[in-house]
């Protein structure tokens, strides 16, 4: 069991930079579009790469900010129940969401099938590189909801964690 925890940290590490490096290419790639556009030489293709590379930063980012516990949280109506009702309430969700990226995995990848002959306009890429993003990141999701559903189980209020977590990048 110590290797897999080993492992999955590493895992963690791993996803958290490559996270950072993709949003840092994104800034710069635009920066640089916009800069080079002034000087009378667009780069056509940057525009396209960077939403290649949005699709796959936001599918690990959502992933990061769900084990990080980071997302906002509205829960005023939730907080009025006694801690069983919260705790199963919270599990219900918990499960309800990971049926949805379950049904984004099995949809998904057909998708990345059927896009493969699709090229983005500027380059000579398939547009399957941007929609597996989907079922590879909600792979990722289900991975962490499972994990967050465990200790969801184990917990007194269904809770996983205290709310934030650090900043990454």
């Amino acid at each position: 069991m110590e290797i897999v925890k080993k492992i999955y940290s590493g895992f963690v590490k791993t996803e958290e930079w490559v996270a950072c490096l993709l949003l840092a290419a994104i800034v710069t790639l635009m920066f640089l579009s916009a800069v080079m556009r002034k000087l009378g030489t667009p780069l056509n293709w940057a525009g396209d790469t960077s939403l290649l590379l949005f699709a796959w930063t936001c599918f690990l980012g959502a992933d990061l900010a769900i084990r990080d516990k980071s997302l906002v949280n509205v829960d005023m109506l939730l907080t009025k129940f006694p801690k069983k009702v919260q705790k199963v309430i919270r599990i219900a969700c918990q499960i309800a969401a990971m049926a949805l990226l379950i049904s984004f995995v099995l949809y998904g990848v057909p998708l990345c099938i059927d896009s493969v002959a699709r090229k983005f306009s500027n380059m000579n890429l398939s547009y399957s590189w941007a929609t597996a993003s989907v079922p590879a990141g909600s792979a990722l999701l289900t991975i962490t909801s499972f994990i967050n559903l465990g200790k969801m189980i184990r917990s007194e209020d269904g809770s996983y964690g205290k709310q934030g977590g650090d900043d990454i990048c």
